[in-house]
């Protein structure tokens, strides 16, 4: 899918202030207009960031890790269609505990909007998620549910097994698709306005002109204006 340099500068500017759930939900709501992003499984709302990530970006995501043993810098990198595989394809699941046969749907965005503050949140959460259970659940109960929902949904939260090839220690690393998707586009923003500001400036040019041009004219065009920098 093709995304104008125009929308995309839109949907960033509208999501800059917006925290970060709220800021996922505004990239992906004007590409996808016709389904309720904010009613899907987390991890189908992943899997739709992901393929985002590809249109823009590509499918190979450069990743860095901080080992928690030795501090050693790690460099690794993902792609997005493997991530995607993981995306859940069954909303609604049936979980048998103790003989209790429980049955609930995989979170979505708007459970998380508006949870209360604290650890309550979680329980908070699970008990949104359930369908008709009974009313009073032990701790045991929901653990067991909270389980079950992060196996049936593993972008849910996403861990990364890492190793460290300094000090050999191995850890499972939180990936936040979300996020990094996010800084992702961030960074291409603020540098494709760099580039607006420097040939607006060298031809007059209005910011509409310039993002009108290919990626591959206004690369031509800025190399341009820095030959002559350095000429002169």
């Amino acid at each position: 899918m093709a995304i104008s340099a125009a929308t995309l500068l839109d949907i960033w500017e509208a999501g800059a202030a917006q925290p970060p759930l709220a800021r996922a939900l505004a990239l992906l709501a004007p590409l996808f207009p016709e389904t309720a992003v904010a009613e899907l499984p987390v991890g189908a709302r992943h899997g739709l960031l992901l393929l985002v990530r590809e249109w823009l970006f590509g499918a190979q995501m450069e990743c860095v890790a901080v080992c928690p043993a030795c501090a050693a810098r790690l460099e690794f990198a993902l792609a997005t269609t493997a991530l995607r595989a993981l995306a859940p394809a069954t909303v609604v699941q049936q979980l048998d505990v103790g003989g209790q046969q429980l049955a609930f749907r995989l979170p979505a965005s708007a459970d998380l909007l508006g949870l209360p503050p604290g650890p309550a949140a979680i329980r908070c959460l699970i008990e949104r998620c359930l369908i008709d259970a009974p009313a009073m659940l032990s701790d045991e109960t929901l653990a067991a549910v909270a389980t079950a929902m992060a196996d049936a949904d593993p972008l849910l939260d996403l861990r990364i097994e890492l190793a460290c090839p300094d000090c050999g220690h191995t850890w499972a690393a939180p990936f936040d698709v979300a996020g990094f998707v996010w800084q992702e586009l961030d960074r291409w923003a603020r540098r494709l306005l760099r580039d607006v500001h420097t040939l607006a400036r060298a031809y007059g040019w209005r910011e509409s002109e310039i993002l009108a041009l290919s990626p591959q004219r206004r690369a031509l065009y800025l190399q341009m204006v820095n030959d002559e920098r350095f000429a002169g």
